[in-house]
């Protein structure tokens, strides 16, 4: 442990155990448990985390602070500058694979981009970068994933939106979009996956009877390559035995079927909970060739929306890096093996530094610094940033389009109250959204 990078109390080490990092687990690392999630909203766990948390950043206000989280000693960055030499430094000396996210990853994408390090790591980012467009204004395939979208759209447009009607939609969305068609009603390749995700919550050391059939299934996709879809565009993406294109996909339908639906439900709860919102997203749609996906890319205020609501919750509230060689932060040395962690939800919701910090501020995502603010790590900063992150909120928004264009929505037995501080957690198991019809001129 090096001398200048002051440390917390044993105490301050058990809280943040108590209050951060093990209700982050129990919840659910890699598929929120139900159960346990409602029981945590109830109890406003969140907030009580982050008002601790909140403490210890103004005690440790100049930079990085050692804590014990669990048995072992790590370090939390929280400081822009700090959060961006650890993410600007990964996959080394900073890489994504504590053992316990590699433990739980490996069991049902053993092969992801993000538990990759060296010259693995270069090898499937140059291919996911290569499929996903990464960078660039819009996928090549937009006008298809458009499609595919409105259709999906259409398909749970009805009179009340709950979770499993949202899940739904994106399940079928991110089958056609990354197999084509011939997947759309293949909910058995769903099924299998969110199995998998539920064993990995509990770090299982066995592979599971599950893996072999799901990743048969995977492959047989990616080798049809259907027209129109993520997997037909594999073949000229660079890669090669390393590469396991397979393996790769496997992450997108991990982000696309169940992260995004998660935040595009929360941005559509508070869209439905302020009518001031809802006239500018009304406002901003009538200005658009909805039929185009040039077009709908320019929806730039439904876009921060969608980017707001995973600020206030984001769907990865911890993130973990491990040091691979003893290195420099902050002007110390911090030892081989250390984990990093940066709190996400501590961040985003910190009172002291962000002004709007629970407050609904889609503007700070248009004329704001948010974009570039390095506290703000939905979609991650620096070399491991999500690469399919554009493609995500270009899916979420024509989604969130294709419904607010005809319909009115309204929320239904709870009230969200923007005027007010924001809740610490928006339980997607507890939502209900009422949609009513109406004309478009």
């Amino acid at each position: 442990m090096g001398k200048s990078i002051p440390s917390a109390s044993t105490i301050e080490g058990v809280r943040f155990t108590a209050q951060v990092a093990v209700p982050n687990v129990v919840q659910g690392l890699f598929r929120r448990r139900k159960t346990v999630t409602g029981v945590a909203t109830k109890v406003d766990a969140d907030k009580l985390a982050v008002r601790f948390y909140e403490g210890l950043v103004r005690k440790f206000d100049k930079g990085p602070f050692y804590i014990r989280v669990g048995k072992d000693m790590s370090v939390i960055v929280h400081r822009p500058s700090d959060i961006k030499a650890v993410l600007d430094g990964s996959p080394h000396p900073f890489a994504a694979d504590p053992e316990t996210k590699r433990k739980g990853m490996s069991h049902f994408q053993p092969d992801a981009l993000t538990i990759s390090r060296g010259s693995v790591w270069e090898n499937r980012r140059r291919f996911a970068e290569a499929v996903l467009d990464t960078g660039k204004p819009l996928h090549r395939l937009a006008q298809t994933f458009l499609g595919v979208a409105y259709d999906e759209a259409d398909r749970q447009a009805a009179e009340e939106l709950n979770w499993d009607r949202v899940n739904d939609a994106f399940r079928r969305v991110t089958r056609r979009v990354i197999f084509g068609d011939p997947a759309a009603d293949d909910e058995e390749l769903s099924d299998l996956l969110g199995t998998l995700m539920d064993e990995a919550n509990n770090t299982p050391s066995e592979e599971s009877e599950h893996f072999a059939p799901f990743m048969a299934k995977v492959t047989s996709y990616v080798d049809q390559a259907a027209p129109g879809s993520l997997a037909a565009l594999v073949a000229e993406a660079p890669h090669d035995e390393l590469t396991s294109p397979a393996g790769q996909v496997v992450h997108w339908m991990f982000a696309m079927g169940d992260t995004l639906p998660a935040n595009v439900f929360r941005a559509l709860a508070v869209i439905a909970s302020d009518g001031d919102v809802a006239s500018k997203v009304r406002e901003e749609l009538s200005t658009l060739d909805l039929d185009e996906a040039s077009s709908v890319a320019g929806a730039t205020y439904l876009a921060a929306c969608l980017q707001e609501a995973m600020r206030l919750w984001p769907t990865t509230p911890l993130f973990g890096r491990v040091t691979t060689m003893e290195t420099a932060l902050a002007g110390d040395s911090v030892p081989e093996g250390t984990q990093v962690f940066i709190f996400n939800l501590g961040n985003h919701r910190n009172r002291d530094r962000i002004p709007y910090a629970d407050r609904f501020a889609p503007e700070e995502w248009i004329s704001g610094s948010a974009a570039q603010d390095w506290s703000f790590n939905f979609f991650s900063h620096g070399a491991q940033d999500c690469p399919g992150s554009g493609l995500s909120i270009f899916l979420g928004i024509a989604v969130l389009a294709r419904l607010l264009v005809s319909h009115d929505a309204q929320i239904v037995g709870k009230v969200l109250d923007t005027t007010k501080a924001l809740p610490h957690t928006l339980d997607i198991f507890d939502l209900r959204i009422r949609l009513e019809s109406r004309s478009v001129g």
